[in-house]
C-alpha cells in the first residue's frame, strides 16, 4: 500500500512538472512570435518573466481546483462516516428495544427518540419504530386503577416522548409526521398538549383498557386524527380544553363502553369532529352550548 501511494505521488509530481514546463514553453513561444522574434536581451527576459507569471497563474488555478476537490472528498467521507454511525446507533437501539428487561427496552426507546431528533432524513423511520413498539400486543394488569405494571410504564413513557415532540415550542418538532398506532394497547397514555398540524395520528382499533388517557389541551389545526374502531373499556378519556380549528377527528365505530369521556372546556371552531358513528354506552360530557362543528349520534 505504501509503495503504491509513493508511486502515485511521484506520478502526480511528474505530471505537474511536465504540465508546468509545457505551459511555460507554449506561453513563451506565443509571446516570442507575437513580438516578432525579438533579439534584444531585455525583451527576452521580459518574455520569460511573463511566461513564468502565466505558469504561476495556471498553477494557482490548478491548486484551487485540487483544494476544492480535496474538500469535497473530505466532506463526502465525513458524510459517509456520519451515516455509518447513525445506522449503527439505529441498530443498537433496535436491539435494546427487543430486550427482555423493561429498563433496557426503555433505554432503547429513548435512544431511538434522540436519533429521530438528529437524523432528519430518517426521522419518520425512527418514529415508525416507536409506534411499532406500541402496536405489539400485550395484556396489561388491571388490578389497580393507578398502579401500573412494568410494560404499561414503558408504554406511558413512549407516549410521553411522542407528546413532548408534538407540543408547540418543542426543541425538535415532530409535527407534520405520521404516527400509526393502529391496534396499540394503552392502559394509560399521555397525549396532553399535542398539536396536530398535518400528517396522521392513527389510533384506529386501539384498545384503552381502563386507566386514564389524556388529550387535555390537544390542538388539531390540520391533518387527521383517527379513532375508528378504538375501544375505550372503562378508561377515563379526557379532551379538556382541547381546540379543534382544522383537520378531521373521526371516531367511526369507536366504542365507549364504560368510564368517562369528557370534552369540558373544549372548543370546536373549525375542522370536523365526528362522533356520529361511535358506539356510546357512556355519553360524552361537553360544556353547555359548545357543540358547533361537532357531529353526534
Amino acid at each position: 500500500m505504501a509503495d503504491r501511494e509513493l508511486g502515485s505521488i511521484r506520478t502526480h509530481i511528474t505530471a505537474v512538472v511536465l504540465t508546468g514546463l509545457t505551459v511555460f514553453a507554449v506561453a513563451a513561444g506565443l509571446l516570442w512570435l507575437a513580438l516578432g522574434l525579438p533579439t534584444a536581451l531585455n525583451t527576452r527576459v521580459d518574455i520569460i518573466k511573463i511566461a513564468l507569471s502565466v505558469v504561476a497563474g495556471v498553477g494557482g488555478v490548478v491548486a484551487l481546483v485540487v483544494a476544492y476537490r480535496k474538500q469535497r472528498i473530505s466532506e463526502s467521507a465525513e458524510k459517509r462516516e456520519h451515516a455509518k454511525v447513525l445506522n449503527e446507533r439505529f441498530a443498537t437501539a433496535c436491539n435494546q428495544i427487543g430486550h427482555d428487561k423493561p429498563t433496557v427496552r426503555l433505554a432503547g426507546l429513548y435512544a431511538m427518540a434522540s436519533l429521530a431528533d438528529e437524523w432528519t432524513e430518517q426521522r419518520q423511520t425512527c418514529i415508525d419504530v416507536l409506534c411499532a413498539y406500541l402496536r405489539i400486543p400485550y395484556e396489561p394488569s388491571l388490578d389497580s386503577e393507578w398502579e401500573h405494571d412494568e410494560e404499561t410504564e414503558v408504554r406511558l413513557s413512549v407516549t410521553s416522548l411522542i407528546t413532548a415532540h408534538l407540543r408547540d415550542g418543542a426543541p425538535v418538532s415532530w409535527q407534520g409526521h405520521d404516527f400509526h398506532l393502529t391496534r396499540a394497547v394503552l392502559r394509560a397514555a399521555d397525549f396532553a398538549g399535542v398539536h396536530v398540524t398535518g400528517g396522521n395520528l392513527v389510533l384506529s382499533l386501539a384498545r384503552f383498557p381502563g386507566g386514564w388517557v389524556s388529550f387535555d389541551g390537544m390542538q388539531v389545526s390540520g391533518g387527521e386524527v383517527w379513532f375508528g374502531g378504538a375501544t375505550f373499556s372503562g378508561a377515563r378519556v379526557t379532551f379538556h380544553d382541547a381546540r379543534f380549528t382544522g383537520g378531521r377527528v373521526k371516531f367511526e365505530g369507536a366504542g365507549f363502553n364504560a368510564g368517562e369521556v369528557s370534552f369540558r372546556g373544549a372548543r370546536f371552531a373549525g375542522g370536523e369532529v365526528d362522533l356520529s358513528e361511535a358506539v356510546l354506552t357512556v355519553a360524552p360530557v361537553f360544556d353547555e352550548g359548545e357543540k358547533p362543528g361537532l357531529k353526534l349520534p
